[in-house]
């Protein structure tokens, strides 16, 4: 008896292998955006200039884990089911800025 999947199952098993590696990329990577945030928050206002680099580099990150995520997905960078979740990346990073300057 062969322990070959069918076709079908296969893909199943597949589209559920992206799904579980794409939530542990999102989870795992937006611990370092917040973390970047936080961090320019921790450093204080005496830093100025540090507070804003870090603030800065938070939003390439921000659209580095949108990317990634796309990818892992394999869905389509400019649709409407993965455009909000840039927003809501980029709407951290502004809420980042908010909170520290």
């Amino acid at each position: 008896m062969s322990n070959r999947l069918t076709d079908s199952s296969e893909e199943s098993l597949n589209l559920v292998r992206r799904r579980i590696l794409a939530i542990t990329w999102v989870v795992t990577s937006i611990h370092g955006l917040l973390g970047a945030i936080g961090a320019a928050e921790a450093i204080g206002p005496a830093r100025r200039g540090d507070q804003i680099i870090l603030l800065i580099v938070s939003v390439p990150l921000a659209i580095i884990i949108w990317a990634v995520t796309i990818v892992i997905l394999d869905k389509p960078p400019l649709s409407v089911r993965t455009l909000p979740w840039l927003g809501l990346l980029l709407a951290i990073c502004v809420a980042g800025f908010v909170w520290v300057l």
